[in-house]
């Protein structure tokens, strides 16, 4: 059985310098060697609208699709 905890993280900041991505990075740094943080990036993702449901954009089925066991959001 993989021990790996695979984390997903994404920053509510879409701006390039953004402290919340910075402290992502960090995070990644100093994760565990059993854990795996996976950085999302949220740019192109659109407010949501439950009215397109049915026809959702490709990166949010990217998204709603990581099969990960913890979230990590920096907001």
């Amino acid at each position: 059985m993989d021990k790996t905890l695979n984390i997903l993280a994404f920053a509510g900041s879409l701006r390039k310098g953004s402290y919340n991505k910075m402290l992502l990075r960090v995070a990644v740094a100093l994760a565990p060697k059993d854990a795996m943080i996976q950085v999302f990036d949220l740019e192109g993702i659109p407010p949501l609208n439950q009215d397109l449901e049915q026809s959702l954009p490709e990166k949010v089925k990217d998204f709603k699709g990581k099969n990960v066991r913890g979230r990590l959001t920096m907001s």
